[in-house]
């Protein structure tokens, strides 16, 4: 069996000890590193090339974000996911804007924690289900999910998603095969259709509306 290979990066270190403890009682996970703060984990993570960094928000020198964007352009095939106390939408928002694959609070069980790893690893994006059920419950109260998501083309769909990933348009270009001008027409189409004044709000509102848990990656075969 092919293990997931996880990087734990938090600056507690009896939080880090006590999960080491317990994931390493499942026979899939292991734990290659340990990190105390955000710079730490960078060069761990540039080391080891884990499967999963399970990162912090806030940590010293370094926050979960700040390594992330480090991260951005290293030749490495980790994903992220984010284990915190915080459950509202602008670190969400933070987040999620730099391609983050999975968000879990503190507060969940181990079982919750388990299946957020084991989802993230196959290529799927976790949002915990108490921030989910936060996040829909706010933006209800302006429109329901299927006249947002009735706006859009499947194409702007597809642009979105890749949004919500973190890509930037050139980026989505190449995941799409299509045009940079052609996708910076489709985000601005987007925006305009769903009233939101950024990227950063188009990727919450992926994260809000579910886009992001169930669809797979589009598939790259289009042209211009």
């Amino acid at each position: 069996m092919k293990k997931i290979r996880i990087v734990v990066a938090d600056d507690h270190r009896l939080f880090r000890e006590g999960l080491r403890r317990l994931l390493e009682l499942e026979s899939d996970l292991e734990i290659v590193g340990e990190a105390k703060d955000g710079a730490e984990a960078v060069e761990i993570i540039l080391e080891v090339n884990p499967d999963i960094v399970l990162l912090d928000i806030n940590m010293p020198i370094m926050d979960g974000g700040q390594v992330m964007k480090r991260l951005r352009g290293a030749n490495i095939q980790s994903k992220f996911m984010a284990i915190t106390a915080y459950d509202d939408e602008e670190h969400l928002a933070n987040l999620s804007a730099l391609g983050i694959n999975g968000y879990i609070l503190k507060s969940s069980s181990m079982p919750d924690l388990l299946s957020a790893l084991r989802a993230v690893s196959t290529g799927e994006s976790y949002v915990d289900p108490k921030v989910a059920g936060k996040l829909l419950s706010s933006f209800q109260k302006q429109k329901k999910e299927n006249d947002v998501m009735q706006l859009l083309t499947q194409r702007e769909k597809e642009v979105l998603f890749w949004l919500s990933q973190g890509f930037n348009n050139l980026e989505i270009s190449a995941k799409m095969v299509l045009s940079e001008k052609t996708v910076k027409n489709h985000v601005s189409h987007l925006l305009k259709k769903l009233n939101l004044s950024d990227r950063t709000q188009a990727a919450v509102l992926a994260w809000r509306m579910g886009l992001v848990q169930s669809m797979t990656p589009p598939p790259s075969n289009y042209s211009n």
